[in-house]
């Protein structure tokens, strides 16, 4: 049967929406066994119903799958999904829309936009991009919101802000839907926190089909937001939603208004809060002063009179000034002993005495050199070796200087030179008066019958003169040399 083909007493003059839309029911019902396949947009639960939308490049078509349906077959279909439904048409008569009635769904694959959505967030997910995680503000300056200026959600926003905060707010309008809404967005959200004027930012737009959000899983826009210094709050459509606007911000709000309700307190909630901490304060403050007045009290108590404490102060006191003062007077007294024996060593110490002392030692040793040499350039029967060894002991004993000990030893040799004994091994003789020691120069010194003595290398003669010549009868010598 065609439309118009009924006989004219079978229809009625004038049809009704119902009457019209129950006529092409009928006819619809004609479409089973279907099997549609395309790209999954929008799913969205309600009393266990599934409700979504397949789509290809040209055109959309609603479908529907009961609750039992979606038990039977455990559906959770996710946006982007490319899937074969099986099932027919069926028009609600109530609401003239027509809808596939979905009784199996099979997956057959992954649409070309939802694996580019896969793939890039695999790549920011690798990149680090969405590990931020930064807190709200407790009490922002200022908030800012990138959003359309004549979208819903502005005014949801702004009319919960200020019933619960009075704060400055900054719009930074954008292109949230469409060509170019992707780029509008990022630009907005970049001019906004250059300015610096703002704590925290809502990013965002009101509900509406996965197409519609589409803009807010760019990588424009999630750039944006990770770049971000103030903190971010996402607020893209409605709790179900989710996008990669969402893992990029510090914080994701259900809806719009959820956003404004957290970055903003509640004047009403901060108000209870002071006087809470107020009178949490004022009960710490009364404790704390009854324990001191108690602990005040039982002080008082042990203390007794003030008197008898000034009393004991005072005691004890002086007994301290006694200490003090008998200790300070022994040490003082230590001191002054310790300062009269370092006086005492400087004194010894000083250079002018002990150059007095190397001068006095300087004198006697000089004087008994001289003495000596005196003595044996005199006559006197000392040795001359004993004569070098002690001058050779008074050099060594310390009592002169290296200076004054090579002078001696210079003195010591020129002694030796002098020395008349050492003449003695080369035949010479000394002759000395037997009764004086004094030494004959001049045979017209001695006398007939004088007793002398004549000293040798190695011995000595005792002798009486019994000549006498003077130097022109002195007679040749033909032997050794001797004196007479």
């Amino acid at each position: 049967m065609t439309w118009g083909s009924q006989p004219q007493s079978t229809q009625p003059d004038i049809w009704t929406p119902s009457r019209c839309n129950q006529a092409v029911q009928e006819r619809l019902r004609g479409l089973r066994g279907l099997r549609v396949r395309g790209e999954v947009s929008g799913p969205r639960l309600s009393r266990g119903h599934l409700y979504f939308e397949l789509k290809d490049s040209g055109a959309r078509l609603r479908c529907t799958a009961w609750r039992s349906t979606v038990e039977r077959q455990r559906l959770n279909l996710k946006a982007g999904q490319e899937i074969i439904c099986h099932g027919y048409i069926d028009l609600w008569v109530a609401g003239g829309a027509y809808s596939l009635i979905v009784t199996r769904v099979e997956v057959a694959g992954v649409g070309a936009r939802w694996a580019e959505l896969q793939r890039l967030k695999a790549q920011l997910q690798s990149e680090g991009v969405f590990a931020r995680s930064r807190p709200l503000p407790p009490l922002p300056r200022c908030v800012g919101i990138v959003t359309a200026r004549t979208g819903a959600a502005l005014h949801d926003m702004l009319r919960v802000i200020h019933e619960r905060y009075p704060v400055r707010v900054v719009l930074a309008p954008a292109k949230v839907q469409g060509q170019g809404a992707a780029e509008s967005i990022a630009a907005a959200v970049h001019a906004l926190d250059s300015s610096g004027l703002c704590d925290v930012l809502i990013v965002g737009r009101g509900g509406g089909s996965i197409e519609d959000l589409w803009a807010f899983n760019t990588e424009p826009v999630v750039r944006a937001i990770v770049a971000c210094q103030a903190v971010v709050v996402s607020a893209v459509g409605h709790e179900t939603d989710t996008l990669l606007s969402d893992h990029a911000a510090d914080v994701r709000a259900a809806t719009p208004s959820v956003a404004a309700e957290l970055v903003v307190p509640r004047m009403s909630d901060l108000r209870f809060t002071l006087r809470d901490a107020g009178a949490r304060m004022m009960g710490v403050l009364r404790r704390r002063l009854l324990t001191e007045r108690r602990h005040l009290k039982l002080v008082a108590e042990r203390l007794g009179g003030g008197e008898s404490l000034v009393a004991r102060r005072r005691e004890l006191l002086g007994r301290y000034r006694l200490q003090m003062a008998a200790s300070q007077s022994e040490r003082l007294a230590k001191l002054r002993r310790r300062l009269d024996g370092l006086s005492k060593r400087l004194h010894r110490a000083h250079p002018i005495r002990q150059l007095a002392e190397r001068r006095r030692r300087h004198d006697a040793a000089y004087g008994a050199l001289k003495t000596a040499i005196h003595q044996q350039l005199g006559g006197q029967s000392a040795d001359h070796a004993a004569l070098h060894e002690r001058l050779l002991r008074l050099g060594s004993s310390g009592q002169v200087t290296t200076k004054h000990r090579a002078q001696l030893e210079r003195m010591v040799t020129l002694l030796g030179a002098l020395n008349p004994r050492a003449a003695l091994g080369r035949g010479f003789s000394i002759v000395r008066a037997a009764d004086t020691g004094a030494p004959l120069r001049d045979a017209s010194d001695a006398t007939i019958g004088q007793q002398l003595s004549i000293i040798l290398a190695r011995g000595a003669l005792g002798v009486t003169v019994d000549q006498v010549h003077n130097e022109s009868q002195v007679p040749e010598q033909t032997g050794s040399e001797s004196a007479s």
